[in-house]
């Protein structure tokens, strides 16, 4: 019994000292990766707008309370503001450690125990779709807004395979509460458990979907106020191209820490047809970065590194 729990003390700590050297290890990178002479030749134009884009952080992350909030009651599970703040977000400090972000439900299912976890990772996964099938009609409007202006030879092609992804996503989307599982006695536990969660999903369709929508939102508008910061003028079509640059680092898969170095990558491609300076594109997607994920993942990070367990609530 002795020797469970100092294997268990042992597990944690390594999880926590693995958690806490990726993210510091990744702040430095990405700090080192900066050139001081570019740094020091930005201009803040319109300070205002920064204070915008802080100011809209707790609505960013408010919207993604909300939804967990939401998958949380479905369950019936009895939870404190406490423990909904900190699950969340330990989930945004996991995510940003794995690819594409959907290690999220691990740091999630650290305050919570039991058979609920099950349920809990699908309602995650299920939320996590919302948003990616979000990102994919957005990007799809920002496509078919801008092809002639981005895509000349291949539009007709990628828009016909935008439009195919775009569907398959929303079918699958809408139709999982209500899909019917065969009885397959090889899957057992785990049939159960995707019919206990159609039943409670049904609640959180929609819910979810506009809770997405929202988000993505404010976040796309966090990421022009700060191009506007340093002096980008504002325009309709830097908007919409900002859509593609979500569009095309969702689809494009990252091993880890979130969506760094290939957001960056799609910000040259699509926003450099428009913005001369490639150094306001870079910088403002990774004080975007800084202020939407470095921060709560910093902040998660102190709520894992202070649990003594893996099971306590």
């Amino acid at each position: 019994m002795i020797k469970n729990i100092k294997v268990r003390k042992t597990f944690v700590w390594s999880l926590k000292l693995f958690l806490f050297i990726g993210v510091m290890y990744f702040f430095v990178q990405q700090i080192s990766s900066i050139e001081l002479s570019q740094v020091q030749n930005m201009k803040l134009y319109h300070p205002l707008y920064l204070i915008l884009v802080l100011i809209l952080l707790p609505f960013n992350w408010g919207m993604e309370f909300i939804k967990w909030r939401k998958i949380l009651n479905s369950n019936r599970l009895k939870f404190n503001l406490l423990v909904l703040v900190r699950s969340l977000f330990s989930g945004v400090t996991t995510g940003v450690l794995t690819p594409n972000r959907i290690g999220n439900f691990i740091g999630r299912m650290l305050f919570f125990k039991g058979k609920v976890r099950g349920q809990l990772i699908l309602g995650t996964l299920y939320s996590n779709f919302a948003q990616f099938l979000i990102s994919i009609l957005f990007g799809l409007i920002g496509f078919i807004i801008l092809e002639g202006v981005i895509f000349k030879v291949f539009e007709a092609y990628i828009t016909s395979v935008l439009i195919t992804i775009s569907i398959i996503s929303f079918l699958f989307y809408f139709s999982v509460p209500f899909i019917h599982l065969p009885n397959l006695k090889f899957l057992n536990r785990r049939q159960n458990s995707l019919i206990e969660f159609q039943g409670q999903s049904r609640g959180l369709v929609f819910p979810i979907f506009i809770l997405s929508a929202v988000r993505y939102l404010i976040f796309s508008f966090q990421y022009l106020l700060l191009l506007m910061t340093f002096g980008v003028k504002i325009s309709i079509d830097i908007y919409t191209a900002i859509f593609l640059v979500y569009l095309l680092s969702t689809l494009t898969p990252s091993m880890i820490f979130g969506k760094l170095v290939v957001r960056e990558s799609a910000g040259l491609l699509i926003l450099g047809l428009f913005i001369d300076n490639d150094v306001i594109i870079i910088f403002s997607s990774l004080l975007l970065w800084f202020i939407n994920l470095g921060i709560p993942s910093l902040l998660g990070l102190v709520f894992i590194l202070r649990k003594k367990t893996l099971t306590d609530v």
